[in-house]
């Protein structure tokens, strides 16, 4: 499966006085990579919600590399690097798109619930969904 990273600009409210943007907003980014990587992938948040099932995040890292400043643009690069129908593990990296300088690299992971935040296997109630993150381990960026 071949698809493309996440991008955008670097807003002006992210950064502080020191032009560069807060250490906080890199967890934004990561978020906001996670849930266009599981669009892009076929089970986008909205389509996993209607059918009863969370995603809530168990852990979080983000380990700071290079600055990116306001008007700068980045990619974020997200990776599924566990996944065994009970929980996902996902890998980020977050490039600036002007001279592809490694910005973050981070990890989030996630454990499948349902509706009353109660664990779930989705390879048990959901094969098909369990078919596309088998498939999404295997995810290419186009360049």
């Amino acid at each position: 499966m071949r698809i493309t990273p996440y991008t955008r600009m670097v807003f002006y409210h992210e950064t502080d006085r020191m032009d560069i943007v807060n250490h906080s907003n890199y967890i934004h980014m990561m978020e906001e990579a996670r849930v266009d990587f599981m669009d892009k992938i076929g089970v986008g948040y909205e389509r996993m919600e209607q059918q009863g099932i969370m995603l809530p995040v168990l852990g979080i890292t983000c380990n700071y590399k290079h600055s990116l400043r306001f008007g700068q643009h980045l990619a974020v690069y997200s990776t599924i690097t566990k996944y065994n129908g009970f929980k996902l593990e996902l890998s980020y990296e977050i490039r600036c798109v002007e001279d592809n300088a490694l910005c973050a690299v981070g990890t989030s992971a996630h454990c499948f619930t349902d509706t009353k935040i109660k664990p779930m296997r989705i390879m048990d109630k959901f094969p098909e969904m369990h078919a596309f993150f088998q498939k999404a381990m295997d995810v290419e960026y186009e360049s």
